[in-house]
């Protein structure tokens, strides 16, 4: 059975871990979508005289990641915020033995640990190293869930939030809604 790839999470009170898993989630939403959806602006630009600019994409990377962690800890919170303790023990359990989840998770921060050592070695002297350790970072975050759900789909799997899910234990029995 999975369990957390956060284990010193499971020391916090269940709010707080809660929020850092919406914030997490997001933070790596934004990291799937931002960092394309530059490069797929700069190269319409690039026509028009504008050349890619790789410090410009570590910063738009690193500010998606930043964004979207604020964005995903203010939702979440706002979301749980009054829900009962037995709510939070529940849907932290449920998200913990979520193998799928623990996957996602395992796989970006693998990727933004490599991101963190090739974005540098690639790009060393087009941007300050700071900037590239840190877009690293948010470019293999988000390069991490890319290659979770790719891995997910060749092996025939669903990868819709739904079907990623599952049939999942519940405190009190799945008869929970």
């Amino acid at each position: 059975m999975a369990t957390s790839s956060l284990p010193m999470m499971a020391q916090q009170p269940p709010m707080t871990q809660l929020v850092a898993h919406a914030s997490l989630k997001t933070a790596q939403s934004f990291s799937m979508l931002a960092p394309p959806a530059y490069l797929v602006l700069s190269f319409i630009r690039r026509g028009r005289g504008h050349p890619l600019s790789i410090r410009r994409l570590m910063s738009v990377s690193t500010s998606s990641v930043l964004v979207g962690s604020g964005i995903g800890a203010f939702m979440g919170w706002g979301r749980l915020r009054n829900e009962p303790e037995i709510a939070l023990q529940d849907r932290i359990f449920r998200l913990a033995h979520n193998a799928s989840q623990v996957r996602t998770d395992d796989y970006s921060i693998i990727g933004a640990s490599l991101g963190i050592i090739l974005a540098p070695a690639l790009f060393l002297r087009r941007a300050p190293l700071v900037v590239l350790v840190l877009g690293g970072a948010s470019i293999g975050l988000g390069a991490g869930v890319w290659a979770h759900l790719a891995q997910e789909m060749t092996e025939g799997q669903d990868v819709r939030p739904e079907g990623m899910v599952g049939e999942l234990p519940v405190v009190g029995g799945n008869d929970k809604k």
